[in-house]
C-alpha cells in the first residue's frame, strides 16, 4: 500500500457506520432469525463471509417466501445462497448507498426468493450466505486490522454472534471496547467470538501485531535564492515512546546530523548560492501498540522539574492563563494521580469541541483561547492546541507529534483521508509520555493506548510550531510534505556500520594536555546514553542523532599528560552497557615543544634585542673630556 501526502496539517475524522446485517421481511414478528457470521482471514486483503440463519416459524399460518438482506461492503464476489442439504437458492443483489454525516457508505443489498414451502408452528430450518468481501481487512507490514460491522439495537428475541477467525500469523490481538472468547481451532488459526451486546451501536476494528512498519521517501526539495552560501535543514521523525525511525539512508548526504531539544533529527545542508537540491530519504518508522497501566500514576509532586520547566510555558497557540487555565483547575486536583486529570481534561475537549470538515477548506490555526471559545470550528490543530494548553497550565507536561495519521476504512472520512495530523503527548509520573489524540477520541476509546495509526514526523515541545519539515535558520520554507510517499513493510532491516572514537592529546605546557575527543555515534538510528571513557575517566555525550558527528574537549594535569591509553565509546541502556568503538589515544608533544620553541626564541629575542639597545645607547653618549696634567 502506498500513499501519497500532499496536504497540510489539517487532522483526521473518524466515524463508525451503523449497517443493518439482519433480515428484513414481511410479518418479521412471525419468524426469529438466529444468525452466526464468520469472518475468515486468510491474509490477502479479502475475507471469506460465510453467514448461517436458522429460521424458527411462531405460527402455523404463515411460511417465508422471500428476504432482504445486506452485506457489511459493496465489494462482494463469488456469492452463493443455499440451503443446508446443499439445494440453491435464488438471490438478487442491488448496490445501495448510505449516508451519515459527511460519508457516503456503499452497500449490496441481497434479496432472497425461497422455493420451498417451508411451514409448520416451532418449525426450524437454516439457510447460509457465502461470498468473499473487500474493505474489511487492512494489512499495514506485518499488523492487520479486521472491521466487524455493528447492528442496529433490537429489542426481538433474535440472536446476532459472529467469529473472526484468523491465522496464528497475525500475532497478538489489540481490541479496543470489545470483549470476545478465543479459542484455538488446532489447525494453525485462532478464533473470536463475539455476542450481540458487543456489536450494537459501534463497529468494531480488531487490531492484530504489536508493530508495524512505515517506509517513507519525504523529497524534500531545496533551493538557495541567495547569492550567498546558505544552510538549509530538514527535519527527519525522531523517537517517541510509541515509535522508533531508523534513517537508512538520505541522498545526497548531508554536512551534519544533530538533535534538537525534542529529539527531533536535523540534517543540515550547505548550498552554495542559487543552488537547489531534492533530498531524498529512505527511513523506516516502526510503530508500536502500547496500553500503558494507568494504575502505576504518580502525582503532580513526582513530575521532574526539568520536564515542568521545558513543557509547561504559554506560548501563541498555547495560551495558559485567561479561560483556558480557569477551565483547566475546575477539572484539576493536585492531590490526585496525574492520570486522572489528563483523563478529565481530555475528556473534556472531546466533549466541547466539534469537528468541523468544512474548516480544512480555509484552515487558519486558531490557538487554545480562541478554540475553547469558538467550539464549533475546530479540526486536529484546534483539539490538540487546547489539550496541550489545558495541561501545562495545570503544571502537567504536554506536547505535539505531528505527523501521519492512518484515517481508512471506518474511520474514513472524504476530504481528511490520509491527511496530516496533529496529535498529544503528556507526561505522567510513573507512566511517562503518553499517546493521546483527542480527535479520533470522539468515536473510538482509545484513552490508555497507543496505536499503530500514528506516526510522528516531528515533535513541537520547546516551541508551539517548529521544527518546521525545511528550514532555513529558524524561518519556515513552506514545504507541506506535499511530495512525500509512504509505504508497509513488513519488517525493519537496521543500517549496519560502525561507530568510531578518535581522541587526539595535545600537550599544551609541561604537565598539561588538553584532549580533543571526536566521536561519530553509530548510523541509521538515534541513541541515548551515549558515553566515552578517556583514561579512565567516564564522559556523558547524552543523545546523538544517527552518524552525527561530534567533538568534546578536556584537560588532563599531571602525570599522565604524555601517555597513551585506550580509549571507549559506547551507548548504556536500563538492559545492557555496549561498547561501540574503541582506539588508543594519539599524545602529541608539538604544542609543547612548539610553545617551548616560541618563549626560548622570544626570549633569546629579548636578550639579543637588550644587548642592541644597549650598545646603540653607548655609541650615543658623548666623549668624556680628559684633563691635561
Amino acid at each position: 500500500m502506498q500513499r501519497k501526502l500532499r496536504l497540510i496539517i489539517v487532522g483526521s475524522w473518524s466515524l463508525a457506520i451503523i449497517v443493518s446485517v439482519w433480515p428484513h421481511s414481511a410479518h418479521a414478528a412471525n419468524f426469529n432469525y438466529d444468525t452466526q457470521v464468520t469472518y475468515r482471514a486468510d491474509g490477502s486483503d479479502r475475507l471469506n463471509v460465510n453467514e448461517k440463519y436458522t429460521v424458527t416459524n411462531h405460527t402455523p399460518r404463515y411460511y417465508l417466501t422471500e428476504l432482504t438482506l445486506t452485506t457489511p461492503t459493496s465489494d462482494i464476489n463469488n456469492l452463493s445462497v443455499r440451503y443446508d442439504d446443499g439445494g440453491v437458492i435464488p438471490v438478487t443483489t442491488t448496490t445501495k448507498s448510505l449516508s451519515k454525516g459527511d460519508i457516503k457508505y456503499d452497500y449490496q443489498e441481497i434479496h432472497l426468493t425461497f422455493p420451498r414451502t417451508i411451514y409448520g408452528q416451532n418449525r426450524t430450518w437454516s439457510f447460509s450466505i457465502s461470498y468473499s468481501a473487500g474493505g474489511l481487512v487492512e494489512s499495514k507490514g506485518s499488523a492487520h486490522t479486521v472491521y466487524v460491522p455493528s447492528i442496529e439495537p433490537r429489542d426481538d428475541g433474535d440472536d446476532y454472534k459472529v467469529t473472526v477467525d484468523v491465522p496464528d500469523s497475525y500475532g497478538t490481538p489489540h481490541f479496543s471496547g470489545a470483549k470476545s472468547s478465543a479459542s484455538n481451532s488446532g489447525a494453525g488459526r485462532q478464533l473470536y467470538n463475539f455476542e450481540k451486546t458487543e456489536l450494537t451501536q459501534n463497529a468494531l476494528a480488531l487490531a492484530f501485531g504489536d508493530s508495524t512498519v512505515y517506509q517513507l521517501n519525504f523529497n524534500f526539495p531545496l533551493k538557495n535564492d541567495s547569492p550567498l552560501p546558505r544552510t538549509l535543514t530538514v527535519t527527519l521523525p525522531p523517537d517517541l515512546g510509541s515509535q522508533k525511525s531508523y534513517v537508512n539512508k538520505l541522498d545526497p548526504a548531508p554536512a551534519n546530523l544533530h538533535l534538537d531539544d525534542d529529539g527531533n533529527v536535523l540534517a543540515d545542508y550547505h548550498l552554495a548560492p542559487h543552488a537547489q537540491v531534492t533530498v531524498k530519504t529512505d527511513i523506516s518508522g516502526e510503530a508500536k501498540y502500547l496500553e500503558y497501566d494507568l494504575s502505576q500514576s504518580g502525582k503532580k509532586a513526582d513530575i521532574p522539574a526539568d520536564l515542568v520547566a521545558r513543557y509547561t510555558k504559554g506560548s501563541r497557540y498555547w495560551q495558559t492563563d485567561g479561560a483556558v487555565k480557569e477551565a483547566a483547575s475546575k477539572l484539576n486536583d493536585d492531590n490526585a494521580p496525574t492520570i486522572n486529570n489528563v483523563k478529565a481534561m481530555y475528556q473534556y475537549v472531546i466533549d466541547h469541541l466539534s469537528y468541523n470538515k468544512d474548516k480544512i477548506k480555509f484552515n487558519i490555526r486558531q490557538g487554545s483561547t480562541k478554540a475553547l471559545s469558538n467550539p464549533d470550528n475546530a479540526v486536529c490543530l484546534e483539539y490538540a492546541d487546547l489539550l496541550i494548553a489545558m495541561l501545562r497550565s495545570q503544571g502537567i507536561p504536554a506536547r505535539m507529534p505531528v505527523g501521519y495519521g492512518y484515517s481508512g476504512s471506518l474511520k474514513n472520512s472524504s476530504g481528511v483521508a490520509d491527511s496530516l495530523h496533529a496529535w498529544v503527548e503528556a507526561y505522567v509520573p510513573g507512566i511517562g509520555w503518553m499517546e493521546l489524540d483527542p480527535t479520533w477520541g470522539e468515536k473510538f476509546d482509545e484513552f490508555g493506548k497507543a496505536d499503530l495509526d500514528h506516526f510522528a514526523f516531528a515533535v513541537w515541545g520547546e516551541a508551539d510550531q517548529t521544527p518546521d519539515a525545511v528550514m532555513a535558520g529558524a524561518s519556515d520554507l513552506g514545504y507541506q510534505y506535499e511530495n512525500t510517499t509512504l509505504t508497509y513493510i513488513s519488517k525493519v532491516t537496521p543500517v549496519q556500520g560502525p561507530a568510531s572514537v578518535n581522541v587526539k592529546r595535545w600537550a599544551v605546557l609541561p604537565f598539561i594536555s588538553l584532549d580533543q575527543i571526536t566521536v561519530m555515534a553509530q548510523p541509521g538510528v538515534a541513541t541515548d546514553g551515549n558515553y566515552a571513557v578517556v583514561g579512565g575517566k567516564h564522559i556523558d555525550l547524552g543523545s546523538l542523532a544517527p552518524a552525527q558527528t561530534t567533538t568534546v574537549n578536556q584537560f588532563v594535569i599531571g602525570k599522565d599528560w604524555l601517555s597513551s591509553s585506550d580509549v571507549q565509546f559506547g551507548r548504556r541502556s536500563d538492559q545492557q552497557t555496549l561498547v561501540l568503538a574503541t582506539a588508543k589515544i594519539k599524545p602529541s608533544a608539538l604544542p609543547v615543544v612548539a610553545i617551548g620553541l616560541l618563549l626560548f626564541g622570544g626570549s633569546l629575542w629579548l636578550v639579543v634585542r637588550l644587548r642592541s639597545s644597549q650598545s646603540e645607547e653607548k655609541a650615543q653618549e658623548p666623549p668624556i673630556p680628559r684633563k691635561k696634567i
